[in-house]
């Protein structure tokens, strides 16, 4: 969850560190990397902190002023989140990472992506972004999962490889609830949509398909920006092991194009497009109100609940709309 254990009084301080950290000989890599921060400080914090001339701070200065641990593993996160806009990226910034990192004395699964794009390892990057966000623990909680891994490759980490009969009919019992229910609601998307039902062989596994459900509550489509808005979403709302690197991870490959999804391929700079950047802070922002860790329940155990009711009861936000709109 980004900036959970930041607060207002401390956003002028955390920008100075991120600006300290990632502003090269004072200079940002590219003009988007201060543009998005700005977004993401005014929307999540609500103050409106210029990055391109917010004074800055050294890595001694920040590790007194931030003492707590889970305060330290945010601005990590902040600052693998500047790497991962970048491509190339400057081996100045990769250094300057590494050295914030070893005396904040953090130590992240975001910094092994990190690591990885840095050094350029494409293959590597993928691999060991699928094995550790969120889906990738999923997935690893199969006793079979390492043999698919093994005979299919990447495609194990996120579709249905060999049959599943078993989560292809708990799929299939969704088409039989009433109008207006959340898992009736699914059913319709995957019908729309002409998607294979998870479990069948081209089908979302089951790990890929728990991120449909996010899709269907939080209204973003299956496009390549709304796959960055439901990561940005659900990724806000989750204190589940992975949850923030799974937004880390789709900046590295829809804005860095620093590694390819498994499933849609490569396609940089997409999330700095005119109006894409503040359609991914917004649902960065409703994730964060949310009441409901998204990624932290079962939702077939309540698919049979109305759709509508639960967005109310989790204090789902509109699209577009602050708490005190």
């Amino acid at each position: 969850m980004f900036l959970a254990h930041t607060s207002i009084d401390q956003a002028e301080q955390l920008a100075a560190a991120v600006a300290g950290a990632a502003r090269i000989n004072d200079c940002w890599c590219t003009d988007f990397q201060p543009y998005f921060l700005r977004l993401i400080f005014r929307e999540l914090l609500g103050v409106d902190i210029d990055f391109e001339t917010v004074s800055s701070m050294d890595v001694d200065e920040a590790g007194f002023i931030f003492p707590d641990p889970l305060q330290r593993k945010e601005l990590i996160e902040l600052l693998v989140l500047t790497e991962v806009m970048v491509n190339p990226i400057p081996s100045e910034l990769e250094s300057s990472l590494e050295n914030w990192a070893k005396k904040l004395q953090v130590e992240d699964r975001s910094l092994v992506l990190a690591r990885d794009v840095a050094n350029t390892a494409r293959a590597q990057a993928q691999s060991n972004f699928y094995r550790l966000f969120w889906m990738g623990e999923e997935d690893r909680q199969q006793k079979n999962f390492e043999d698919l891994l093994r005979k299919h490759g990447p495609e194990a980490w996120t579709f249905t490889v060999e049959e599943d009969p078993k989560l292809a009919s708990q799929w299939r019992a969704l088409a039989n609830l009433p109008e207006g229910t959340l898992g009736a609601a699914v059913w319709n998307h995957y019908q729309s949509h002409g998607f294979t039902t998870p479990g069948e062989i081209g089908g979302a596994n089951a790990a890929l398909a728990h991120h449909d459900w996010l899709h269907v509550i939080g209204g973003y489509d299956v496009d390549l920006i709304g796959e960055v808005e439901n990561a940005a979403f659900g990724a806000s709302s989750s204190s589940v092991p992975g949850s923030t690197l799974w937004f880390l991870g789709v900046m590295a490959m829809y804005e860095g194009g620093l590694f390819d999804s498994v499933v849609t391929g490569g396609h940089p700079h997409q999330i700095s497009m005119a109006g894409n950047p503040e359609r991914v802070v917004d649902a960065m922002n409703r994730g964060r109100q949310c009441k409901q860790d998204l990624l932290a329940i079962d939702y077939f155990s309540i698919a049979d609940q109305s759709l509508l009711s639960l967005q109310k009861q989790w204090g789902l936000i509109p699209h577009g709309r602050s708490e005190s709109a």
